[in-house]
């Protein structure tokens, strides 16, 4: 987590000098709850961009949209549609908890229940990848105590990791 506040504060200072798209997506199996929690941190700025666009609403503030939306339902309907998990080979739906907004940073909270032995998960990201061309999504998976990361990116979609 510590890891995460210093990538945001060095990437928000270099973004100031050059543009960096970026989101980051920590994912941990808990064994004891047989799930896999999820956190997709994405820059609200960038988010609010890709929600404009898909919605042809160039004025939309995403942190109050008024009307009967809220910003639950604008980055849950988005994430639906850019991110999914594929458990044990199984496409899967996952649960949207919330969101937190924390300076420049959104944090979306996501939950993959009844997940009794984690064997493989595949992971597809296609979050601003069509608004940005040099976007990054970083995965970071932690099964017991063992952390493995993969890098998409609009040419690279989706990656798969294996467990005994």
């Amino acid at each position: 987590m510590l890891n995460f506040f210093f990538l945001v504060a060095t990437l928000s200072s270099v973004a100031s000098i050059h543009p960096l798209h970026v989101s980051v997506c920590e994912i941990e199996y808990d064994a004891d709850s047989k799930s896999l929690e999820i956190i997709q941190r994405i820059f609200l700025d960038d988010l609010e961009t890709q929600i404009r666009k898909d919605r042809s609403q160039p004025e939309l503030d995403i942190t109050l949209p008024g009307g009967s939306l809220s910003t639950d339902q604008l980055v849950e309907s988005y994430l639906q549609r850019r991110l999914q998990f594929v458990v044990n080979g199984k496409q899967v739906v996952y649960r949207y908890l919330g969101h937190e907004i924390e300076g420049d940073v959104i944090f979306c909270y996501i939950e993959i229940e009844k997940v009794k032995k984690l064997r493989s998960l595949r992971v597809q990201s296609s979050i601003l990848s069509d608004v940005f061309e040099d976007q990054v999504n970083i995965v970071h998976v932690e099964v017991g105590r063992k952390l493995r990361s993969m890098k998409l990116t609009s040419r690279k979609r989706e990656e798969e990791f294996f467990y005994d």
